[in-house]
């Protein structure tokens, strides 16, 4: 197979398999990512006897890790054509996409995958799971607080209302998108272009929010954000006065949020949902690219074995000082450690600790050298909540 970037004339090519794997053109969220989000340039295209076979779109994305803001490459829009399925495509895709944001610099990868298991194949690992609420309007009542006032976010020159909310939520949360204005702005213009906006205030400050879209039985919020108990509240409030519209309330938040033990009913409409995936793109760009905790200091060396990658398959050492980590090529006969590519990845993101990957026999190695491996990579609540 060959691959190349997009150009200006595969426009049509790229819109056609888009609009016959995912939305139809006329829908409103495919009119404005391809007029308003798009860019050619970020889009890798895979051809096999010169015609298109496959594509993904690599939309660039910052992260704050662990307190720091990182680059990545987040696959959207991973699409085959139907006559080239089976075959083996979408892991060359993969590859070849590994391969254009190492170039990037873009060291680890995110995605949000509609089968987890065919890209825990490739190397990929949930990080990120967030609840998912389903509770009837009607049993709002017992959760709202009426002291809150609500406004609209109706154009994009609002976005601060929903940053300083959106900051104060992430605050204490790693593997999160940084969103500037620019990205800001792209999210409001894409919500409005589907469904509403509305805010909470706490006087004159804002203190919670919620995308949402109206029209069926069941009220659908893409994303619920808060900084307050009373703002959630509010929120559940503003919903609850919708009755006559709806008669069910959806809604997903993060994973650090406890509030669903003082529901009237936490046995119902309270699950789990897998939302993102990581990977490792380059295990020495990735591991000097984050910072570690104050105070690790260290030597660890490492076997790993990567699907995709070639260049990520091998023996490293990791030396970590100052809260920095310097990586360097090892011999096999020197690895302490044991582990595939995707644990990496999830000792990165910070998903699970060294102790929860050996029991579930993702990670082997000495107690010296696992403990080690324990300072550089605690564990921490996972956050993201983007869609493309």
């Amino acid at each position: 197979m060959e691959f190349r970037l997009a150009g200006p004339t595969d426009r049509k090519l790229v819109e056609d398999l888009w609009a016959y794997c995912f939305e139809p053109r006329e829908n409103p969220f495919f009119q404005w990512y391809f007029s308003a989000f798009y860019k050619p340039e970020n889009v890798l295209m895979g051809f096999k006897n010169r015609e298109m076979a496959c594509l993904t779109h690599l939309n660039p994305y910052k992260l704050s890790l662990r307190g720091k803001k990182i680059p990545v490459s987040y696959i959207v829009g991973l699409a085959t054509h139907p006559a080239a399925r089976r075959g083996g495509v979408g892991g060359k895709l993969l590859s070849a996409a590994l391969k254009e944001m190492r170039c990037r610099k873009q060291y680890l990868n995110i995605l949000m995958p509609s089968k987890a298991g065919f890209y825990q194949h490739y190397g990929y690992e949930m990080y990120c799971h967030q609840w998912k609420e389903t509770i009837r309007l009607e049993e709002l009542r017992p959760l709202t607080d009426k002291t809150v006032r609500f406004g609209f976010v109706n154009n994009t020159d609002q976005w601060t209302y929903l940053a300083t909310v959106y900051d104060a939520y992430t605050r204490s949360v790693s593997g999160y998108a940084v969103r500037d204005e620019a990205s800001w702005r792209s999210h409001i213009e894409a919500q409005l272009a589907e469904g509403y906006i509305a805010v909470a205030f706490q006087d004159d400050q804002p203190i919670a929010y919620v995308f949402y879209s109206l029209g069926g039985e069941t009220i659908v919020s893409g994303e619920f954000v808060y900084s307050s108990w009373k703002g959630k509240r509010g929120l559940l409030d503003y919903i609850y006065n919708h009755r006559s519209q709806g008669k069910i309330f959806q809604w997903n938040e993060g994973l650090q949020d406890q509030s669903y033990r003082f529901y009237p009913d936490g046995k119902q409409g309270h699950e789990t949902m897998p939302f993102m995936a990581g990977r490792v793109v380059d295990v020495k760009g990735a591991l000097e690219q984050i910072p570690y905790p104050k105070g690790a200091e260290g030597v660890v060396t490492f076997h790993t074995e990567d699907p995709l990658a070639e260049w990520n398959t091998g023996s490293f050492t990791l030396a970590v000082k100052d809260g920095m980590g310097c990586v360097t090529a090892a011999g096999a006969d020197e690895a302490e450690i044991f582990m595939p590519i995707g644990t990496l990845a999830l000792l990165i993101f910070g998903a699970v600790d060294v102790n929860g990957l050996v029991f579930y026999e993702k990670l082997r190695g000495s107690d010296a050298a696992l403990a080690t491996l324990d300072e550089f990579f605690p564990r921490t609540n996972c956050y993201i909540n983007e869609w493309y």
